[in-house]
This record gives structure tokens, sequence and C-alpha cells, in this order.
């Protein structure tokens, strides 16, 4: 027995209900339509009748069109025909009959003679420049989106004020952007914020002189940490404040804003160069010797001298070199590989890019928001077309190695590097860092 039997159902009141509904209540039968027939003997019996109504009520006289079905080797009418485009975006609201008297071919067009009729069933063509933007909005949105997906896989915390100085007295500016890049030596086990920051460096987005610069602070430089309320070297700011006690003594000593840390480990960044395809470095001699001569230290990778590219492995064995010389030789080489990579980057497809970002986000740790995230990255796209800087804290001639309290430190005229530091992030051009270190050389 069917399912609607047993739940009581009326075929009767099926067949009322189906009357009902394809029946147009006088009152509101506009335009005179007839119940539809579904019996197509009926409908091919009353062909002709059903025609001539039509055209009746459209206001259109069938004499105009022929007389006969088959004068003047006129085909005769198709019973059914597909629809086609013009039946969809041809279509104008029926008028009243004595709208219709006048000839559609030979209407004219009222203060505008030499303008030709319109014609009808077509699509409005766009022009190009209208095209062309359509082209690029598209384009942005699909980027946009793509980056929304790599950015949920970021690890996000909690963004907190600076509760030793305050905001007001430090330089800032609208075209630039200061982001804190943390490298953090953080072995299995343990806690990241509980270690010695490995890298700081400074990203600065220059928009006024569509460039980016980066700064980096020596570990052994000897700051005030106010996390610990004393002097000690900067990398310690971390393991006492965490993130945020690195950004406070930077901000605190050096009198700059910064707008958000991003915190890496050595994981992503082998990540960050494979999903680039590797990064073009000039090795050494000695750089090679050292790190495939100690296979335990630099995890069993192999570097040659002269300029090739390295994968993420040799890269972040190359960064971590500092057997060999100083520290601010092992900072250079860390820019160096920064550089590399924005240097690759820029060279990239947008699907190169969107796998870099979707296969490193989870390793990136940051108190910067999506919509913080999302404007760094369109204002990184506009200076990344520009030059590219590096320098580092403390400036030349402004430190003096020392002993302080039986530790080898790097003693600094904090003041200098202050109004140094401010001077290069927001002041110089990149012509005029260029005419600086030509006159160094």
């Amino acid at each position: 027995m069917p399912r609607f039997e047993n739940e009581g159902f009326n075929p009767e009141k099926r067949n009322r209900n189906r009357d009902i509904d394809r029946t147009v209540p006088e009152e509101e039968n506009f335009y005179g339509y007839n119940p539809i027939d579904l019996n197509f003997n009926n409908r091919q019996k009353n062909e002709n009748v059903v025609q001539d109504n039509q055209r009746r009520e459209s206001g259109i006289n069938p004499c105009d069109d022929f007389s006969h079905p088959y004068v003047n080797d006129i085909e005769p009418p198709q019973r059914f025909r597909s629809e086609t485009v013009n039946d969809f975006f041809g279509y104008q609201s029926p008028q009243k009959p004595e709208q219709n008297k006048v000839d559609r071919h030979k209407k004219t067009h009222k203060n505008r003679p030499d303008k030709p009729p319109k014609k009808k069933g077509k699509l409005p063509r766009l022009s190009v420049g209208k095209s062309i933007l359509v082209f690029i909005l598209v384009l942005v949105l699909i980027i946009v989106g793509s980056v929304s997906v790599a950015m949920g896989r970021i690890n996000y915390n909690e963004k907190q004020e600076n509760k030793f100085v305050a905001t007001d007295s430090l330089e800032s500016s609208a075209m630039v952007k200061n982001i804190l890049l943390l490298g953090v030596d953080a072995r299995t086990g343990e806690n990241a914020e509980q270690t010695r920051s490995d890298t700081m460096m400074l990203v600065s987005l220059d928009m006024k002189h569509h460039c980016i610069k980066m700064v980096s602070f020596l570990r052994d430089t000897w700051v005030y940490i106010p996390a610990l309320e004393d002097e000690q070297r900067l990398n310690a700011a971390c393991s006492s404040g965490g993130y945020q006690g690195v950004v406070d003594a930077i901000e605190y000593n050096f009198g700059i804003d910064i707008d958000g840390y991003a915190v890496v480990d050595f994981e992503m960044f082998k990540v960050l160069v494979d999903s680039l395809g590797g990064v073009e470095v000039d090795v050494t001699e000695a750089e090679a010797k050292e790190v495939t001569g100690h296979p335990y230290r630099y995890d069993h990778v192999t570097l040659d001298s002269g300029k090739y590219k390295l994968s993420g492995e040799q890269a972040l064995a190359y960064c971590r070199i500092r057997k060999i010389d100083t520290d601010f030789v092992r900072t250079e080489r860390q820019r160096t590989v920064m550089s590399a990579i924005l240097t690759s980057a820029k060279h990239s497809s947008p699907f190169r890019l969107y796998n870099m970002a979707y296969k490193s986000a989870p390793y990136i740790e940051t108190d910067m928001s999506k919509g913080e995230l999302m404007s760094f990255v369109m204002q990184a796209a506009f200076c990344i077309t520009g030059d590219m800087h590096q320098t580092m804290v403390p400036f030349e001639g402004s430190w003096d190695y020392a002993t302080i309290r039986g530790n080898s430190v790097i003693s600094i005229n904090t003041e200098e590097n202050k109004q140094m530091l401010t001077d290069y992030i927001y002041n110089k051009s990149s012509d005029d860092i260029k005419a600086e270190e030509n006159t160094n050389e």
C-alpha cells in the first residue's frame, strides 16, 4: 500500500489542489492567461485558436505577418520551440494594446534621431577599462581569500600593552609598520617563552620611502630589562618576560613603537625556504668548512663554498654559524638569508606564495590579529617592489666590548643608538642609505 494512503492521503483532494494551483483568480488575471492544459491531444486540436488568441491579446494583427500559413513559402509556425537567450534577456513587460500600434521596427528616439535602435536579446558589453578592473577585483578577492585560509592556521596570542613606557612617548608613523621577528632557539620539550631569543630582527615597512628595512639587535647588547628591573643581555628579556618582554625592552631602550611580534622556530624556517624552492646565498670556504666539519652541531648538514641555492636545512645551518667569527657577522648572515627569501618571494608566482604561507603558518606565533596581519601583507606587497636595506644595533662607533659582572658583553651608548635607529627607520630614504653605504666602502 502506498505511503501516502497509509497516512490518510486523499487523492481527490490532490486533484482539487492541482486545479486550484494552476488556475489564476479572475481578479489577478491581468494578461488573460488560461489554465495550463496538459492534454496534448486537445492542445493540438485547438492549436490555431490558441495562437490567434495570443496574437490578439498582445495587440498584433496576425495578418501583418501572413494571411495564410503557406503563402510566400513561409514555413508554418512550430508547435514547440526551445528557449534561447533572447527569451530571457530580450523580455519586456506586456504593454497596453494602444501602445503597441506603433511598428516596433520603425520606432523613433525622441530628441535623439541619430541614435540607432537598441538591439534586443544581447548582454551588455563592458569597456576594456571596466573589464580590467573587474579582473583585478576578482584576482584580489581570490588572493585575499587564499591568504585568509593560511592565516587561520597561525597561532594567535592576546596583545599586551607595554606597562613600562607610555605609548605616546614612542616614535611612530602611519607610513611605517614595525614588526619584531623573533627566532627562538627552543629545543624539544622546552618552553619557547622561557628560553633566550636567538634572533631579534625588526622588519620595518617604510611606505613613505617605498622600501623595507631590517635591523638586527645583537644578543649580547647590555641594556636595561624592564621585566627584570635590572640590566642584563638583551636576549635575556625573553626568558624573564616572554615574547612581550623583548618588545618591552626594545621599546624602553630605543624609543620606537613596535606594532607586533612574530615568533618562528627552526622547523618553520626550513619549511619557509623549501616552499620557495630554496634561496641563493654566497657561502665562503670558512662557512662551508664549519658546517660540514661539525655534523652533530649542524644536524649532519653539508655545505659547499660558492654561490648556489640552499635548501631549508642548509639555510638554517648557515644562519646558526657562530664559532668562526663574531655575533655581528652572524646576524649579517641571518639578514642575508632574509633578503634572499624576500627576493625569491618577489619573483614567485601567487600559487607558490600561497603554498609558502599555508605550509609555514602553523609554525608562526603572533600577537597581531588577522586584520592587522592582512594589512601588513598588503603593505609588504607594496614595499617589496622597492629596495631592501639592513643594519644592526648597536650602530658602528656607538659600542665597546666590556666585561660586566663577569660577563663578556657589548656596552653601548643607549641614547646615541636611540637617535640613530629612529633616524634610520623613519627619516632616511633608500638614496640616503645607499649614499652612506658607498661612503663606508
